[in-house]
C-alpha cells in the first residue's frame, strides 16, 4: 500500500500515518522466520482492517454531505429565507432563521439514522443580509486502526448555500411562480414497497408494527420529503405505497401516501400530516392530488370535493363498498385540508374527527375530498393578509377503518403554481354522452288507449353511469298516474301528468335524483297536449312562463277535445296541458320519497330534515304570473300547449358535486287533464372550463358558501369553490 485513495484531508492524514507505522514493521529484519511471519500477519490484518475503518469513515462523510446539501436546500427556500427578516414569537428574524435551519439539521441527522454525534456547535452560519453556510463535523470510531493508535477518524462536510438572500429569489426560474412546498412523497427511508412513518419519527416497511395513536401532538418529525419539507404525523401513521402495492396508484412519480394507515388489526388508522411554512402577505396557490382507495359504485364515476363541510354534508350514509366488507362508510376515503396561523404553542391547532374518536391536526378547513374514482387535482387560492407562520395540514376524517384516500403531488406556491390545473370533469362523460334516458316503455301496460294504474316508481329508464335499478321516479302527491299506450310522442308508451286516477283532480309530478359534478348538461323531453282547442294553433313552449306566453292560456277557455280519443271534454281553461321542468339541489327543495304503494300519498323530505306529506319547499313551486328566476328550484322549461309532439331541449349549469332532482310537473288547471311527456334524457355537454359553453344555460342554485364568495379566517381568506382552473 503506497498511497491513500481518499482525498479528504483528515482521512488522508490518518492513512499516511498508518502507512509509516506499517513501513517500520517491514524494515525491521531482526528476529526469526516465525517472528517475521507473525509481524507480516499483523501487517496484513491491520492493513485490511484499516481499509474497512476508512471505508466506514468515507460512507459516514457521504451522509454528512447529504445532510449539508439538504440543509442548504431548506435554508434557500424562499419562504424560509423570508423568516430571516420576520419576527417569530417575539424573536428577531436572523436568530429565528438560524434556529429553524439548525433544527432542520438536527431532525434530518436523526432521520438519516446517522449513529454519530454532530460536534460542530454552530452547524449553520448566516450573516444578516449576506452569505449562509453549513458546516458539519463528527468522529468515526475505529476498530482495526486502534492497533496503530488511532481511536477515531475525524470527518467534515461543508456546503455553501448562497451569497445573499436576494440571490435566492433570483434563482427562481419563474418570477410569477415560486414553490414554497413541492412534495410528491418520493423519499423512502426503508426502501420497501410499503412504509409506515409513525408520529415518533420511526419508519418501518411492510408489514409494520402494531401502532397506537399517541395522545396529543408529538414534536418529532415523522417524514422529511422533497426539498427538506418536514411533516409532523399525528394519529397512527403515514402510509407510503409504491405504485401497484396495496391498491395504490400515483399521480406523480412512484409513490403516493394514505392517511388512514393500519394499526395492525385493520380497525384504526386515521392520521394527519402537518408542515410549518412562513407566508408573507400576498397570494398563494395550494394544489394537491387526491384519489379514493376504496370504490363505491353508487358514487361512480363522479368526484366529491368542496371548499367547506356544508358542500358535502349530505354524503353521510353507509353502504358496502366495491371491496365488500373492507369498508362500509361512504366517507371512508375523506381527506380534509387545513390552514392555520401558528399559535403560541407552536403546535398545529386540532379538530375532532367525524366519529369523535381522535384529535388530529387542523382547525381552519379550506378544502376537502371524500371520493374520486381516479386522481383529482384540487386548487385553492389563499390570500394571506397577516404575514406569519402557518400550519398546512391534511387529515383523514372518514371511517377509522385503516382504509382511506390517497395524496400526492402537494404544491404550495407564491402567486400561482406553474402549469395548468387538471380538468376534473368526469372523463367517462365525454361531450354528447347520453347519461340517462327514460322512454317510459317499462313496465309495459295493456289497454286500448291508457292504463290509470301506472306506477312510475317502477320505471327505471336506462343509464350507463348511475345505479338506478329499483329506484325509478317518485310520483306525487299520489303514487299513481295514467300510462298512455297510444298517441304518444315517441314509441308506444308515455305518461300524463295532469291526473293520477280516480276522481282526483290534483296535478301530479314525477321526480328523480342524479349525482352530478360541476359542468354543463342538456335536458331533453318530448311534450304534447292531451286536450286540443280549435282556437289554438301556435306552440306555447319556452324557457320561462313569459317566453311560452302562458298568461294568455290561463286567461281563456273553450271546448276541449281529447287528442287521442276524439272525445269532447267540455269547456276547459286553455292552460290545462301546462307542464314545467325543474331542477334543484337536494338540500334546497323538498324531495318526494320513492317506493310508496300504488295509490298511496307521497311523503317529502324537506330541506330542514323533516318528513311531511305537504312539502315545505315544493320542487315545482312556481308563480306563472310573476316568475322568480333566482328561486331555489329554477324552471328549466315550460310547455302550455302543442297539438303536435314537441322535442324540447334546455341546458343547465351545475356548480357543486351533489344530488340534483329533475322534476316534471303539471302546472295548469287541476281538472284531471294535462300534458303528456315522453323520452326524458340527460346528456353531458362539458366541464365548467369548456371554451364554448351552451348559451342560456340555467345555473342551478347551491347551498352557501356560494362559488366565488370569500371565506375569511384569521390571517387569510379563500374564494369558495372556484370554478376556473
Amino acid at each position: 500500500m503506497r498511497e491513500c485513495p481518499l482525498t479528504h484531508t483528515h482521512i488522508n492524514a490518518a492513512c499516511r500515518r498508518l502507512l509509516r507505522t506499517l513501513s517500520r514493521f517491514g524494515n525491521d529484519t531482526r528476529g526469526n522466520i516465525a517472528l517475521i511471519f507473525g509481524l507480516s500477519a499483523v501487517m496484513i490484518f491491520t492493513g485490511v482492517g484499516a481499509g474497512l475503518d476508512l471505508s466506514r469513515a468515507y460512507l459516514a462523510r457521504q451522509k454528512l454531505s447529504e445532510v449539508a446539501a439538504l440543509a442548504c436546500q431548506y435554508a434557500s427556500r424562499p419562504a424560509i429565507v423570508d423568516t430571516s427578516t420576520a419576527s417569530y414569537n417575539g424573536t428577531g428574524g436572523g436568530a429565528t432563521y438560524s434556529s429553524q435551519v439548525t433544527n432542520f439539521i438536527t431532525a434530518t441527522w436523526q432521520n438519516q439514522n446517522i449513529s454519530l454525534t454532530q460536534t460542530n456547535g454552530t452547524p449553520f452560519t448566516y450573516t444578516q443580509g449576506g452569505a449562509a453556510n453549513v458546516s458539519l463535523s463528527a468522529s468515526v470510531p475505529t476498530t482495526f486502526m486502534q492497533i496503530a493508535g488511532f481511536t477515531a477518524v475525524p470527518i467534515q462536510a461543508q456546503a455553501h448555500c448562497y451569497d445573499t438572500p436576494s440571490s435566492v429569489q433570483q434563482r427562481v426560474p419563474d418570477s410569477n411562480s415560486q414553490d414554497v412546498i413541492q412534495e410528491s412523497f418520493e423519499t423512502n427511508t426503508t426502501g420497501k414497497a410499503v412504509t409506515y412513518y409513525s408520529p415518533t419519527g420511526s419508519a418501518v416497511g411492510w408489514p409494520g408494527p402494531v401502532i397506537s395513536a399517541p395522545t396529543g401532538y408529538n414534536a418529532a418529525v415523522g417524514y422529511t420529503g422533497a426539498g427538506g419539507t418536514q411533516w409532523h404525523v399525528e394519529g397512527y401513521c403515514l402510509e407510503q405505497d409504491i405504485v401497484g402495492k396495496n391498491e395504490a396508484t400515483v399521480f406523480d412519480g412512484n409513490y403516493s401516501v394514505e392517511l388512514d394507515c393500519d394499526n395492525g388489526s385493520g380497525t384504526k388508522g386515521n392520521s394527519s400530516i402537518s408542515t410549518l411554512v412562513y407566508a408573507p402577505a400576498g397570494t398563494y396557490e395550494l394544489r394537491y392530488a387526491y384519489a379514493s382507495r376504496i370504490g363505491y359504485p353508487s358514487y361512480d364515476p363522479t368526484y366529491l370535493c368542496g371548499s367547506s363541510a356544508t358542500d358535502l354534508n349530505w354524503a353521510n350514509s353507509s353502504s358496502t363498498s366495491a371491496s365488500g366488507s373492507m369498508a362500509t362508510a361512504y366517507r371512508t376515503n375523506q381527506i380534509n385540508v387545513y390552514f392555520d396561523l401558528n399559535p403560541a404553542s407552536n403546535q398545529p391547532p386540532q379538530h375532532t374527527t367525524l366519529d369523535g374518536t381522535e384529535q388530529l391536526a387542523g382547525s381552519n378547513l379550506i378544502d376537502m375530498c371524500l371520493y374520486g374514482q381516479s386522481w383529482i387535482q384540487r386548487s385553492v387560492t389563499i390570500n394571506v393578509t397577516t404575514a406569519g407562520y402557518y400550519w398546512l395540514s391534511f387529515a383523514a376524517d372518514g371511517g377509522n377503518d385503516s382504509y382511506g384516500g390517497q395524496l400526492d403531488d402537494i404544491l404550495f406556491c407564491r402567486f400561482s403554481c406553474s402549469g395548468s390545473v387538471q380538468d376534473n370533469y368526469t372523463t367517462a362523460w365525454a361531450a354528447s354522452s347520453l347519461l340517462f334516458e327514460d322512454t317510459f316503455e317499462s313496465p309495459s301496460y295493456s289497454g286500448s288507449n291508457y292504463n290509470t294504474n301506472g306506477n312510475v316508481n317502477n320505471s327505471d329508464g336506462s343509464s350507463s353511469f348511475w345505479n338506478v335499478s329499483g329506484n325509478g321516479w317518485s310520483n306525487a302527491p299520489i303514487n299513481q298516474l295514467p300510462y298512455w299506450v297510444s298517441g304518444c310522442p315517441q314509441s308506444k308508451q308515455c305518461v300524463e301528468l295532469g291526473w293520477y286516477g280516480g276522481s282526483n283532480t290534483s296535478n301530479s309530478l314525477i321526480s328523480q335524483s342524479f349525482l352530478l359534478v360541476p359542468g354543463y348538461y342538456k335536458i331533453q323531453y318530448d311534450y304534447v297536449s292531451e286536450v286540443t282547442f280549435s282556437s289554438l294553433s301556435a306552440v306555447y313552449c319556452g324557457s320561462t312562463p313569459t317566453a311560452a306566453n302562458i298568461s294568455t292560456l290561463s286567461a281563456a277557455s273553450s271546448t276541449g277535445m281529447d287528442r287521442v280519443l276524439g272525445v269532447n271534454h267540455g269547456t276547459l281553461t286553455h292552460d290545462t296541458n301546462t307542464v314545467g321542468v325543474f331542477m334543484s339541489h337536494a338540500q334546497l327543495a323538498s324531495t318526494p320519497n320513492s317506493g310508496n304503494a300504488l295509490g298511496s300519498a307521497t311523503s317529502y323530505t324537506n330541506p330542514d330534515g323533516t318528513t311531511t306529506t305537504t312539502p315545505t319547499v315544493p320542487p315545482n313551486g312556481v308563480s306563472l304570473t310573476s316568475y322568480n328566476a333566482s328561486q331555489s328550484n329554477p324552471l328549466i322549461d315550460i310547455c302550455g300547449y302543442a297539438a303536435t309532439a314537441q322535442a324540447r331541449t334546455s341546458y343547465v349549469f351545475v356548480e357543486k358535486p351533489a344530488y340534483y332532482w329533475l322534476t316534471l310537473a303539471a302546472l295548469g288547471a287541476a281538472d284531471v287533464f294535462g300534458g303528456q311527456i315522453d323520452d326524458v334524457r340527460i346528456t353531458s355537454v362539458g366541464s365548467p372550463y369548456m371554451s364554448s359553453p351552451p348559451s342560456g344555460a340555467v345555473t342551478i342554485p347551491v347551498p352557501s358558501p356560494q362559488p366565488g364568495s370569500t371565506i375569511a379566517y384569521t390571517g387569510f381568506t379563500i374564494p369558495a369553490d372556484p370554478l376556473a382552473p
